[in-house]
């Protein structure tokens, strides 16, 4: 589908879909913890996280053509597969590298910067940012940028998605919701706990920019070149780099915003490289 052909119908049954996502969460949630904490111990926020992922892309199977997306090729599965990931596993290395050249630098003349390697670890943190990468590209390039292109066009639907981004990091309780016997309002709670931060805007701040100019590069791979395979390369070794080298700033705005130019020019440069040697755009 070319990226001009919009249908704005296509907006109100994604913005149904999103809520059906968090109603199901609070509903489903503290059952499904009562059921498998045994088994499984982990926390209730932990499972109404894992409980709205997983009506994420269930629900996705029930509204996905009334928002206009009737394959896996129109949520960027195609073919090549190897060359574009590839190419996005190694464009990933050289911007995240830049993005921590400030701490590699320091690190070189010996400073004690919040960089830390461990070959064992960084393997390990490669092969879970692959994990990260796929299930995050195909929820929110794959299924929510793709609604929002088709719903809004290209430019608000890039931004709309990055935004949609970095909510969902920020959708976690400042603290632990204490636990309670399973009850009717139980999930309503967690859900309630859950949208705290967003609510206060606690990630009005600059790792809320970082996270902002990560959602917008990832969603211009994407558009750039039609296949979600180059940004799920390009975010597999972020998140191997920022995790297997225990990359810490410390809150340090300098760091912050270098990160943040360094994305946003990054996903200007893939629309650059990429975006122009597609005469449109098929999802």
């Amino acid at each position: 589908m070319s990226s001009s052909e919009r249908d704005a119908s296509s907006l109100p049954a994604f913005l149904a879909y999103l809520a059906a996502i968090f109603l199901a969460a609070a509903l489903l949630s503290p059952a499904v913890h009562a059921l498998l904490s045994p088994l499984y111990p982990a926390s209730p926020e932990r499972y109404f996280r894992r409980v709205l992922e997983l009506s994420a892309l269930l629900l996705f199977f029930f509204f996905r053509k009334k928002m206009g997306i009737r394959s896996w090729r129109d949520v960027g599965f195609s073919r090549p597969v190897l060359a574009p990931f590839l190419r996005g596993c190694l464009l990933g290395l050289v911007s995240g590298l830049t993005c921590l050249l400030p701490l590699l630098v320091s690190a070189l003349l010996d400073h004690d910067v919040g960089l830390e390697w461990n070959p064992v670890s960084f393997l390990a943190w490669t092969g879970r940012g692959l994990l990260v990468a796929v299930s995050e590209e195909i929820l929110f390039r794959g299924i929510f940028f793709t609604a929002l292109l088709r719903a809004i066009g290209p430019f608000p639907g890039l931004l709309a998605s990055a935004l949609l981004f970095c909510l969902a990091h920020f959708l976690r309780t400042s603290s632990s919701v204490p636990e309670s016997p399973l009850a009717f309002l139980s999930g309503w709670k967690l859900l309630s706990a859950h949208l705290a931060p967003i609510l206060s805007f606690s990630w009005f701040d600059l790792h809320g920019l970082l996270l902002f100019s990560v959602g917008a590069a990832l969603a211009a791979a994407y558009l750039a070149t039609g296949t979600l395979w180059l940004p799920i390369g390009i975010h597999a070794l972020w998140v191997a780099l920022l995790y297997g080298l225990a990359a810490k700033a410390n809150g340090s705005p300098p760091f912050f915003l270098w990160s943040s130019s360094v994305i946003a020019l990054f996903g200007v440069l893939l629309w650059i490289g990429f975006g122009q040697h597609r005469p449109g755009r098929t999802a």
